[in-house]
């Protein structure tokens, strides 16, 4: 791996949704770790939030920053970008990181669903960008980070709902990374394959929480729940990205399968559907097996 330009993130304010967890909280240890002066972790969870931000807090005492910020409503993406540039007075991060996955056949998904994945895994960006884009005008500088997905740049398997907001993510970075690229504000999606990360867990995680659970009894719960043991560790992932987004490449891609799946999707679009042909048809049987009202394990 290339060694992280630990200079371009030295002094910098960054800006993260989807700070409580997963890729979040990871890209929040990892930039305070490279000497950032102050980093605002938003998301939705405000206990989970909390607790997160408490930890961090105490290696890092004055540098966190946090809110409460459900990027489906367009008013707490604003106000969150907009008191953390004026408290600060500057923003130069801007961490697009908060979503939420979804893999079941469409005819499955309820339209309030697929509105919930439009409104998080993509308005939520654009409400970002929109927020940030002033104050780095003004400045005349900043650095947008999209986390899409592997999904965004080639087809899932029961993915369509979940790929096609990832793939708007990408489409949507990659049109302002053409639009300011006479301009030092740069544009960057982040297309990781699967990542350790509590992804694999959201299903449970949102059940406990609709259920009354404290984030105590949550956390103990996940723990017991393995990662795939394909997933690539988190902190690797992490590493890997911030090596790479000083480079300011409009894509980052995370991981081996990415690559190789994505070079043979654009190559031989036949022979990439063959490829995924056993993952399909055992997903299929996953589905089938829980409309009969079963409880299997999900293949992955």
């Amino acid at each position: 791996m290339e060694k992280t330009n630990q200079a371009y993130y030295q002094d910098k304010v960054a800006l993260i949704t989807g700070a409580a967890s997963g890729f979040g909280l990871g890209f929040t240890k990892k930039i305070l770790e490279l000497g950032a002066r102050s980093v605002w972790m938003g998301d939705y969870a405000s206990e989970a939030l909390a607790k997160a931000a408490a930890g961090i807090a105490q290696k890092y005492p004055g540098k966190v920053h946090t809110a409460v910020c459900d990027c489906r409503k367009k008013e707490d993406v604003f106000r969150f970008v907009q008191t953390a540039a004026e408290e600060e007075g500057c923003l130069d991060f801007l961490f697009n990181n908060a979503g939420i996955p979804c893999t079941c056949p469409l005819i499955n998904i309820p339209p309030e669903k697929f509105l919930e994945l439009v409104q998080v895994n993509y308005l939520g960006v654009v409400y970002g960008t929109m927020a940030a884009l002033p104050f780095f005008e003004a400045q005349g500088w900043g650095h947008v980070i999209n986390t899409a997905s592997a999904g965004g740049l080639m087809p899932g398997v029961y993915q369509s709902s979940y790929a096609s907001t990832k793939a708007a993510v990408i489409s949507f970075t990659q049109c302002l990374d053409m639009e300011y690229s006479d301009r030092d504000i740069h544009f960057t999606s982040i297309s990781p394959t699967n990542v350790a990360t509590n992804i694999f867990k959201i299903d449970v995680i949102a059940k406990m929480r609709q259920e009354g659970h404290t984030e105590e009894e949550i956390e103990d719960a996940i723990k017991k729940i393995p990662a795939p043991e394909y997933a690539i560790p988190l902190n690797e992932a992490v590493d890997y990205i911030f090596a790479n987004i000083p480079q300011q490449e409009v894509n980052i891609t995370v991981g081996d399968w990415t690559k190789e799946g994505y070079d043979l999707y654009r190559k031989d679009y036949n022979k990439f559907k063959e490829s995924l042909e056993l993952l399909r048809l055992s997903r299929k049987a996953y589905f089938e097996a829980v409309a009969r009202g079963e409880n299997p394990v999900f293949p992955g």
